[in-house]
């Protein structure tokens, strides 16, 4: 299934409401209210009309809007377009002119999922503060939107009790509100101070800085449950199947709808299912998605399930569910009266769904999608669609998108292509596999002997067709397949290519083949993944029907784990093993670590190993302990074989259950070959365990360790150390110098962590390519990071403490191609020899606003964002591979100077004394221009030489050089002949006119 590419193009001219389109920084009319009292309102970013907003910032601007507004606005806004695309709204940037404000902050408020009230000193003493504060409230009552209320340099007791300097501006303003305002804004102040406040002035020490970075990372943690899942590439024959399931759906009805897709596997429910789910993802602020449903549960439990729909309904923590009845119930409470948009994907027992749905009074408006392939699961007052297969121009246009990358075969393969798609039976999952097999073959006998085989299995027998790209693997490509099917769907990869390397299997190669056949794909942060159709195929060539569960290699199933434990003969088939809570008693129970000698892969839960283990699990490479307890029992356990040890916690473990570094098993267990040690979410740990022991280590994951305080010397024997990831240590403060003798160490992860410094020793690692320190707490970059001669990537953004003058030695950091700055505001200098890091390419200096100059950059560079205090910049006509410039912020520069003609894309906002751009006919190549909030600009000439730009977007400060007159920008008629413009925006002072070039 994929998108048609339309060739045809027009062009469409139009007027339309400037609000519905700009983002416009405007200062703030003093608007009186009818009553005359102080009504200047409060604070967002972006416009309000048919937009959502992820953030409503609520100040009263005397008081912040210049110092900690301002900060929490521009962090917010700069992340916003990774997150949400209409991020924050504040009033006196986003309101257009002519417009009503009530109408409009009522109409943001109630779009937006999180409010954020800077209480201040004189906010009480605003009736628009008030009334915003109001609604803000009823909105969290009504809603259930989160309100995060921020205390500014204001007591909770005096902004309850009305005293202090509050107390007083209220009350000298309060005669002058209307009666309602001033009963219910009481009630809302006190109503919002009953809430978790953050007082500024004691959160941090009063470091606000640190305040910021707290509400930001509460607001992207809530920002998660926000964001609509991806969609998949080269879709085909689309549109009509969206249209006819949006007829079913009909927003237009206030009842509760659920719709039910169905249809055989590997025929694109799933896809359909997650288009419509995001089509209407942003018209419901209670949402949930829930993929591979059946696997979930035969994996983890439908309570694991059950708590995944608790959590994102509720945008809270995921917490454990520990009975399905109890689960349902949560449901039952956390939807009741909500307008919810779920998305339950293949579920396989109406029991799941009695579970997860069963007795939920939605509200009005809610909509559930359920995907299954068996149509009797559905109720009969459900809407009901069945998806059935493509036609045969649609079957060919996606198989030659995967077996020649275009439209359509070469002619001399055209009478073979059809032969083959005819024997897919239309299934596009069919039609993806096969045509990744066949892709780059030219050999027509091939072609002739795959089709042979196809027809040779009948068109309903869906994993007979696709075993033909399993069967022309090789012996490794085809375990580690299994091995994904049935153990590794979720898991890093890299994780899984220690496993293979030690069986020889040559992972990255065999890696790069099962997806090359499009078997396996990679991704989120490293993930395997596998459509469920080829999980199933791979679980029943792991486990055929004709074979006893002893007799298999792997197993997976609890029900017939437990008939083999039961058995009192050994198992020496069985390589590898996955076992719940219960499984895990009864294998440690009947000692089945003695009677499966061959065991490779091993995977428990809640249990402790007990009596004397010699000569057990000798051969086992993978060991994935899930809730292992700080005492240890056994004795004679010998792992001599042991390449992974997995002992990461996730949320439904408490604090008490973790290993400490004084656990006995870091001694007791022989692990003389352990390359990946996984301790994630072990808060338990104060510090590292003593490390001596493990010399071969590679890999130490200690990410979201909280209670870890320090990484002692014991770290300097890993001596083949690749990888230390800290990342998410919040009390992290301390590093042994003895870091410096990591000779191998390539990934160095301190983000989000408390240290303030790094050991000078850093600069002894001769191999370090990539040191993340985002958000940490760090005051200095050490002299001797410029001997790291193959750093490739630095990140030292939002690090509040990170000041004064950044300094590279001559000849240092060579091979640095990433430099990220971004945010740390106290920065003040740059290495003036910057020009010679020949290597960068990714220069990030946004929000940097001490910076007092921008010296030279390299020749190489392929990004710039800059933020600075100079007026002037360093010529950058030398960037010949420029991809992109973007001046944020600039407050002194006057001009830009000359820009390599290559560039494609150029932004500037908020420099309001730019007076010039550079000359913009000569920059051919310029796809999009947007020039926002440049105030003092005079010129720009040459817009209609722009013969590549496809998008424009300039603010209503153009009006300044064409007398208040957007109609007088005579370069418009030219762009709107222009072939190549997609889309251009030119804001007056009451209208946008919109270019849009669109696809037919």
């Amino acid at each position: 299934m994929g998108k048609h590419r339309s060739k045809q193009r027009r062009m469409r001219v139009r007027d339309t409401d400037a609000s519905s389109l700009t983002i416009s920084k405007r200062p703030r009319p003093d608007v009186p209210s009818a009553s005359g009292a102080n009504s200047d309102p409060p604070a967002s970013s972006t416009s309000v009309n048919g937009n959502n907003y992820h953030v409503f910032l609520s100040f009263r601007g005397p008081d912040t809007r210049k110092g900690f507004v301002d900060h929490l606005y521009q962090r917010l806004k700069a992340l916003g377009p990774r997150y949400h695309p209409n991020s924050v709204f504040r009033d006196d940037e986003d309101l257009p002119f002519g417009e009503k404000i009530g109408e409009n902050l009522i109409s943001a408020i109630e779009r937006s999922k999180v409010s954020i009230p800077v209480i201040s000193e004189n906010y009480a003493a605003s009736e628009w503060c008030l009334r915003e504060l109001i609604h803000i409230m009823e909105c969290k009552e009504s809603r259930g939107q989160k309100v995060l209320p921020v205390l500014y340099k204001v007591k909770p007791k005096h902004v309850r009790k009305l005293k202090g300097a509050f107390g007083k501006a209220y009350k000298s303003c309060k005669d002058k509100f209307e009666k309602e305002v001033e009963q219910q804004g009481l009630l809302a102040l006190r109503k919002a101070v009953d809430l978790r406040v953050f007082e500024s002035e004691k959160f941090a020490d009063g470091h606000e800085g640190e305040l910021v970075n707290k509400l930001v990372e509460i607001i992207l943690r809530e920002e998660q449950h926000d964001l609509p899942p991806d969609l998949p590439e080269n879709l085909v024959a689309i549109e009509d199947r969206v249209a006819e399931v949006m007829e079913l759906v009909d927003l237009a009805r206030p009842d509760t709808r659920i719709i039910g897709i169905w249809g055989m596997g590997g025929i694109g429910k799933t896809t359909l299912a997650t288009i419509i789910y995001k089509k209407l993802f942003d018209k419901f602020q209670c949402h949930s998605s829930l993929q591979d449903i059946r696997e979930e549960i035969n994996c983890k439990g439908v309570e694991h399930v059950q708590s995944l729909l608790i959590s994102e309904i509720t945008k809270s923590p995921p917490h454990s569910v520990p009975k399905s009845a109890i689960g349902i119930a949560r449901i039952q409470s956390s939807c009741e009266n909500k307008k919810v948009l779920i998305l339950l994907d293949d579920v396989d027992h109406r029991d799941h769904l009695d579970k997860l749905i069963g007795g939920c009074n939605f509200g009005s408006g809610s909509r559930i999608i359920i995907t299954c392939r068996d149509k009797t699961l559905f109720k009969s007052d459900y809407e009901i669609y069945e998806l059935k297969e493509m036609n045969s121009e649609q079957s060919l246009l996606l198989f030659s998108r995967y077996a020649f990358e275009a439209e359509q075969p070469p002619k001399d393969l055209v009478t073979l292509s059809s032969a083959i798609v005819a024997t897919t039976g239309g299934l596009p999952l069919a039609l993806m596999v096969v045509g990744s097999l066949l892709k780059g073959e030219k050999d027509q006998m091939i072609w002739k002997e795959r089709l042979e085989k196809l027809r040779k299995v009948p068109h309903v027998d869906v994993q007979k067709k696709l075993k033909i790209s399993y069967d022309s693997l090789g012996h490794a490509e085809k375990e580690m397949f299994l091995d994904i099917a049935c153990f590794l769907i979720g898991t890093d990869k890299r994780i899984a290519t220690y496993f293979w390397a030690d069986l020889k299997f040559f992972p990255l190669t065999g890696l790069q083949i099962l997806i090359n056949r499009s078997l396996i794909k990679i991704e989120d942060k490293n993930k395997l993944r596998m459509h469920d159709q080829l999980r199933d195929l791979g679980r029943a060539i792991a486990h055929p029907a004709y074979k006893k569960p002893w007799d298999c290699s792997r197993l997976w199933d609890k029900e017939e784990v437990m008939e083999v434990l039961r058995r009192k003969v050994d198992s020496e088939n069985i390589e590898a093993l996955r076992l719940d809570q219960r499984g895990s008693r009864e294998f440690i129970r009947r000692e089945g670590f003695k009677k499966m000698p061959n065991l490779k892969f091993l995977h428990v839960k809640d249990v402790n190993f007990d009596g004397d283990l010699k000569e057990s699990l000798t051969k086992l490479r993978w060991l994935k302990w899930e809730g292992c307890c700080d005492s240890f029992k056994p004795t004679n356990f010998r792992l001599e074989k042991l390449v992974i040890l997995d002992l990461s916690l996730d949320y439904s473990y408490h604090s008490q259950n973790s290993i400490s570094e004084n656990w006995s098993g870091w001694s007791s267990i022989k692990m003389k070959k352990l390359k990946f040690l996984i301790l994630s979410g072990c808060t338990g740990l104060k510090r590292n365990p003593d490390l001596c022991v493990f010399k071969n280590l590679e890999e130490l994951i200690l990410e979201g360790c909280n209670n870890l305080k320090k990484i002692d010397p014991s770290i300097g024997a890993l001596k083949q150390l690749k990888r230390l990831n800290a990342h998410g240590c919040l009390q992290l403060t301390d590093i042994s110098p003895s870091i410096g003798k990591l000779g191998e160490l390539v990934v160095l992860n301190l983000s989000r962590t408390s240290i303030t410094g790094l050991p000078e020793s850093i600069g002894e690692l001769n191999k370090l390519e990539i040191l993340w320190l985002h958000l940490s707490k760090i005051k200095m970059l050490p002299s001797s990071i410029g001997k790291l001669q193959r750093l490739k990537e630095l990140d030292a953004s939002e690090c509040y403490h990170l000041k004064g003058q950044i300094r590279v030695d001559k000849g240092g950091l060579f091979s640095l191609k990433t430099l990220r700055l971004g945010w740390s505001r106290k920065i003040s200098g740059l290495p003036e020899n910057l020009d010679q890091l020949s290597s960068l390419k990714h220069l990030d200096l946004r929000g940097c606003e001490k910076l007092r100059s921008f010296p030279k950059p390299p020749c190489n560079l392929k990004s710039l964002w800059l933020t600075c205090r100079s007026n002037e910049l360093p010529s950058l006509s030398h960037l010949n591979h420029l991809q992109e410039l973007y001046l944020s912020s600039c407050e002194s520069l006057q001009s830009i100077p000359e820009l390599p003609s290559c560039i494609p894309k150029l932004r500037i906002c908020r420099c309001p004394k730019l007076e010039r751009l550079p000359k913009l006919s000569d920059l051919e190549f310029l796809l999009e221009l947007q020039v926002r909030e440049c105030g003092g600009l005079k010129k720009l000439d040459g817009l209609e030489t722009l013969k590549s730009l496809r998008r424009l977007d300039l603010d209503s400060s153009i009006l300044n050089y064409c007398d208040g007159n957007a109609d007088k920008l005579h370069p418009i008629r030219d762009l709107e002949k222009s072939g190549s413009l997609k889309v251009g925006l030119i804001f007056g002072a009451a209208s946008v006119r919109v270019y849009r070039l669109l696809s037919g």
